[in-house]
């Protein structure tokens, strides 16, 4: 594959950091989709009566987007219930989400977050079951895989 022809997604995985007393990194399973939340920085206007009357702006604060993912959902599952439990502690805690590069090796992103809601479908009729994850994550660190 040529640089720049795209990276195909297949491999990225994202795990969430379960509770005391024993927390541990934990990969979820059924992960159809996640975005890598990225920095994003607002613009403040800083025009003033020498610009020339053109607008002039300075870089404001940053601010990470939300991490949103999709799974397949199983009720009662250990993925389920570390996810209902990590949400419902409120607490900013480690995750990371891999993903695979052109060459097919792989990077850790990683961070702290804290989930703000996890919604089940509707339960299609023959359809399978997905689940919509989102969390505020912290800026997030990149590293080769080890």
């Amino acid at each position: 594959m040529a640089e720049g022809d795209g990276v195909l997604a297949d491999g990225t995985e994202l795990w969430l950091t379960s509770g005391a007393p024993t927390p541990l990194l934990t990969k979820l399973k059924g992960l159809m989709s996640v975005n890598r939340p990225n920095l994003s920085i607002a613009k403040e206007e800083s025009t003033d009566h020498d610009s020339g009357k053109v607008k002039t702006y300075i870089p404001g604060h940053g601010d990470v987007g939300e991490l949103k993912a999709t799974i397949k959902y199983e009720p009662g599952s250990a993925t389920d219930t570390l996810i209902l439990e990590h949400l419902a502690s409120r607490e900013k805690r480690p995750f990371k989400i891999v993903t695979v590069e052109e060459d097919g090796t792989t990077q850790d992103n990683t961070a702290s977050m804290f989930l703000t809601s996890y919604e089940p479908d509707d339960a299609p009729l023959g359809g399978i079951r997905k689940a919509t994850l989102t969390g505020q994550p912290g800026p997030l660190s990149q590293a080769a895989s080890v």
